[in-house]
């Protein structure tokens, strides 16, 4: 799925490739495993949620959460993708809002498990 609404974090790459400003790749320091982040998480919540409009599941600490991406906000949900429990405007704000356990989302991104788009 490529996402229908460009947000402002969102730059396009002189081969015409979509990107994150915000959170950019860094494919000389991480190479091309995960699209040029650290980690799996890293590029499916910065990439595929937040520029593509993947929806994402993920584990952290024994516990599952969903993140779903709509064209005019982003939510935590539960796993059916039918209930939103928070949302907020856009994918970004999502990741660096949410708190899960006391922390931020993008605080405790290199800490979650299975982190997979759906």
């Amino acid at each position: 799925m490529i996402a229908d609404k460009d947000f402002q974090y969102i730059g396009i790459d002189d081969d015409g490739i979509r990107y994150n400003k915000a959170y950019p790749p860094d494919k000389k320091k991480y190479g091309n495993n995960y699209g040029g982040y650290a980690n799996n998480a890293r590029e499916v919540l910065l990439y595929d949620f937040a520029v593509q409009g993947y929806d994402v599941s993920f584990r952290y600490n024994g516990k599952s959460y969903h993140l779903l991406y709509e064209s005019d906000h982003a939510a935590l949900c539960d796993d059916k993708y039918s209930t939103e429990y928070i949302s907020y405007d856009n994918p970004m704000d999502l990741i660096e809002n949410l708190k899960i356990e006391g922390h931020t989302l993008i605080d405790i991104i290199d800490e979650l498990e299975d982190v997979e788009p759906e």
